[in-house]
């Protein structure tokens, strides 16, 4: 039963996929190719910086909440209240925060502006709640259907806008419009399914308590902003806005594949844990058929790359990206550490080891920020994307081994590419 329930919501999610990434890639061309370069650099340097203050918005809830709502059923609306309240106080110091930083960013009046635009659209994520209590349930279709009715009118937006001619601040409103669209609509599924917003409970006690266990995430979520987020923000400051468009193709591009892995570690989280508590070795032997099927998921798609990358830019963005082509191939296949790594999330949540993340990705920001200021300025964009490349593999299977709780899950994920283990994945999957 729970296999099929499984199932059926990856197809859901399959099926978000098949929309956004089609759909997205569809408008995002359109607006690259209408912004141009500068302009659709400016857009990417703005939501690249904003991204850096999202540590107070996510506050590490994601996962925690899930993982509560599963084994304390009963307590469903405070963890919702609770959560909804931490999230919404979050956004409003994070709005405060951003503003402050307008004051001493050394850019143009456009930039700051769009950045800041975009910074309202944190306040409308705090009804992210009801995507966690959906993912607790393993019923992703609701916030699929959501979701995507929103992102189907926000591009129609978009598309308006590039009709129109108008400028790049018009697109920066798009992306609150979509933001506002997916929390009214959540809203109302919520209300339709049977659930009402005003049982939610905010308690003092269970906020101290989600804290305690969403810290090191949440540092760790903020850690990991800054180096997959940085390096937009460092070119833009080093090299230019423009570019932050170029780069920002290659960053979209490798992003698209990374929904994948994201969307099945996000379904199957309620699955390991509660296999853990059933059986604790067959959830090890899943798990490393997880990180296998990553590892070779993202060889594959590294490979393809390497072959019809180039092709890939110039067919849907035009000559004036082709210079993506090496940052891509760079980006793509820092994947499949990133991928392997979002995996071993699961064993880090259900083990409550989540400060040995916090460890790890502290070195990892302070490696990447010292390859960027190396590469960016002698290879460009692409040494931004080989600075990452690097960070994730050294950050995913060397740095955690100095932390003796994590060898044994290290050793799983570099165990799991033997391709044996793919052959019985595919075993099972026929």
């Amino acid at each position: 039963m729970i296999k099929q329930k499984i199932l059926k919501n990856i197809s859901w999610l399959f099926f978000d996929n098949i929309v956004r990434i089609f759909g997205g890639l569809l408008v995002g061309i359109w607006v690259a190719r209408y912004l141009g370069p500068n302009d659709f650099g400016i857009l990417n340097y703005s939501l690249a910086y904003t991204a850096l203050y999202m540590f107070f918005v996510k506050l590490g809830l994601d996962q925690i909440i899930i993982r509560e709502i599963v084994k304390k059923p009963k307590l469903t609306n405070y963890m919702m209240g609770t959560a909804f309240g931490l999230k919404f106080i979050g956004s409003i110091i994070t709005l405060f925060l951003i503003y402050l930083s307008l004051y001493f960013l050394e850019t143009d009046s456009i930039t700051k502006i769009v950045i800041f635009i975009i910074s309202v659209g944190f306040i409308l994520q705090s009804i992210d709640v009801i995507d966690f209590f959906y993912q607790s349930k393993v019923l992703s279709k609701y916030v699929v259907i959501a979701r995507n009715t929103a992102f189907i009118l926000s591009s129609l937006l978009k598309i308006y806008f590039i009709l129109n001619e108008y400028s790049v601040l018009y697109f920066a409103v798009a992306n609150v419009f979509d933001l506002f669209l997916s929390g009214l609509f959540l809203i109302f599924i919520y209300k339709k399914t049977g659930y009402a917003i005003n049982k939610w409970r905010f308690s003092t006690k269970k906020a101290i308590e989600l804290l305690k266990f969403s810290w090191p995430l949440a540092l760790s979520f903020f850690l990991i902003s800054i180096y997959t987020k940085i390096d937009q923000v460092m070119i833009g400051n080093m090299l230019d806005t423009e570019k932050v468009g170029i780069y920002s193709v290659a960053v979209r591009l490798s992003e698209v594949w990374l929904l994948i892995p994201n969307i099945m570690i996000s379904t199957m989280m309620p699955y390991f844990v509660s296999l853990r508590e059933e059986n604790n070795q067959l959830y090890h032997e899943r798990l490393v058929l997880l990180y296998s099927f990553m590892f070779w998921l993202g060889v594959f798609v590294g490979i393809v790359t390497i072959i019809f990358g180039e092709d890939i830019i110039l067919f849907l963005f035009g000559q004036v990206y082709l210079g993506a082509y090496e940052a891509l191939i760079y980006n793509i296949w820092s994947g499949i550490f990133i991928s392997q790594a979002v995996a071993r999330g699961i064993w880090l949540i259900s083990e409550n080891l989540q400060k040995y993340r916090l460890y790890n990705n502290v070195m990892a920001v302070v490696l990447n920020i010292f390859m960027n200021f190396i590469l960016i300025p002698k290879y460009g964009v692409a040494g931004a994307a080989l600075a990452t490349l690097c960070t994730q593999a050294l950050s995913t299977w060397l740095f955690s081994f100095l932390w003796k709780p994590m060898r044994k899950s290290t050793l799983e994920m570099i165990k799991s590419i033997n391709p044996v283990y793919l052959y019985n994945i595919i075993g099972k999957l026929l």
